[in-house]
């Protein structure tokens, strides 16, 4: 079985490893731009931003340098440039009928202005193909990154998802969707995921506080992310940010931070008491302390749980959403990270699958933040570039305009720190210094 093991990871190495490098591109100036530049600081008009070899070369203002020989002018006047936008929590796998459908699925995901993506467990077989294509240019597509799923053994058999996303292994086996007890070898488990070409493990439901430290521990020992949901049941928000993980999903789950306890059972999770516990619960007061002493993240997802309150009332708790709304303010008060994750399949869904046509929903997901959770317009860019590429344990590499990252970028035809909804209207996607336009050949 070992042998099988080794065999198996030894495969997804390969395919993720042997992507060619990228081609360059000529040199590229942006000139005339307002620039936001993902920090945080203020827009800066009549600003110059110099690409070559895909990462960013220089930014300075208009006319304070001369232009790079050979360089191809952009000149962008009236325009506005952000970062590229990252998308920290999507589910790939199981949106689209055949792979084939994959390739336009990802390409209206770039065209929307997503230039990076985090897949928080699904099918690595497929995701490890999506990437390779996606991370090496040979698709128009958004990079990606993923995880393998870590979960106690129940899980396994109580949730369909990860029944599909493992199908032809046995539950709870297959190095993306491991099941963990006491009795596991947890550096063996970790790096048979590691294997898989995944950045981080996510720690999913039924494991105790004991398990989250210790697979924590040995995750980021072998260079790897931990991303948990803010509750893991029986794991409470203090055990997950104990215990050192990177990164904690969904705001409503908070609310068993203040409970009295937490079930064992992972499916009430959205079903904690809104009525009676309030936002500002000491016990909540005092996770967002130690988060933000930690630098935990919290990817909020607040889209994915009101779309779930229009639908199914009954299958979340009573006012969810004003009490979703309100701890996500109440944490950016606090001082706490909070990226840009959709908990979608990284496009909107429409009558017959996802909508190709449609503004990703990343878009709507900065808007709730600014229109719900107290961000200003620059913040909420913030959290979709800056804070998105510190989840994704890429903030060395993307997530602001800086000086040797890279050279991507999102042209706007209209000013998003007027109007937040402006980040949707694109003139054109800049990816490692490469454009990309519904209009124009790329």
């Amino acid at each position: 079985m070992a042998d099988i093991f080794l065999g198996r990871t030894l495969l997804l190495v390969l395919c993720v490893l042997s992507a060619p490098a990228f081609s360059a591109q000529p040199p590229l100036l942006l000139t005339h731009v307002t620039l936001i530049d993902g920090s945080g600081s203020p827009a800066q008009a009549d600003m110059s931003i110099a690409i070559s070899d895909g990462r960013i070369a220089a930014v300075y203002p208009d006319g304070s340098r001369a232009p790079p020989k050979s360089a191809h002018v952009e000149d962008l006047s009236g325009r506005y440039v952000i970062p590229g936008l990252i998308d920290a929590h999507v589910h790939l796998t199981g949106a689209e009928a055949d792979i084939a459908h994959y390739r336009p699925h990802l390409r209206a995901m770039l065209l929307g202005g997503v230039t990076a993506l985090r897949d928080m467990a699904g099918d690595d077989r497929l995701i490890a193909y999506l990437a390779r294509q996606a991370n090496a240019d040979e698709w128009a597509s958004p990079d990606i990154f993923y995880v393998a799923l870590m979960a106690g053994p129940s899980f396994f058999a109580e949730d369909v998802r990860a029944q599909q996303a493992s199908a032809g292994e046995p539950l709870g086996v297959a190095p993306w969707m491991q099941a963990v007890t006491s009795a596991t070898d947890v550096p063996l488990a970790v790096a048979e995921a590691k294997g898989t070409g995944a950045t981080g493990i996510k720690l999913y439901a039924n494991l105790p506080a004991s398990l989250v430290k210790k697979i924590a521990a040995e995750a980021h020992r072998q260079g790897l992310q931990v991303w948990t949901h803010a509750t893991i049941f029986p794991a409470s928000p203090d055990d997950a940010v104990t215990a050192g993980v990177d990164t904690i999903s969904h705001s409503p789950y908070l609310i068993w931070a203040a409970a009295p306890r937490v079930p064992d059972d992972y499916r009430v999770r959205a079903h904690g008491d809104f009525a009676h516990i309030r936002p500002d619960a000491p016990a909540i007061l005092a996770l967002f302390k130690a988060m933000k002493q930690h630098g935990t993240i919290l990817d909020a997802t607040l889209r994915a749980f009101a779309q779930e309150a229009r639908r199914d009332p009954h299958g979340v708790g009573a006012g969810i959403m004003p009490w979703s709304y309100a701890v996500t303010r109440l944490a950016h008060q606090q001082g706490v990270s909070i990226d840009v994750g959709t908990d979608s399949a990284g496009l909107v869904a429409g009558t017959h699958g996802v909508d190709l046509r449609a503004l990703p929903p990343v878009h709507a997901e900065m808007a709730l933040l600014v229109e719900h959770c107290g961000f200003t317009p620059i913040e909420a860019i913030q959290a979709a570039t800056q804070i998105s590429a510190a989840a994704l344990g890429q903030g060395a590499q993307r997530g602001t305009i800086s000086v040797g990252k890279r050279a991507d970028l999102v042209v706007l035809t209209a000013d998003p720190t007027r109007d937040i909804h402006n980040t949707g209207k694109i003139a054109y996607v800049i990816k490692q210094g490469r454009i990309y336009s519904a209009k124009r050949r790329d």
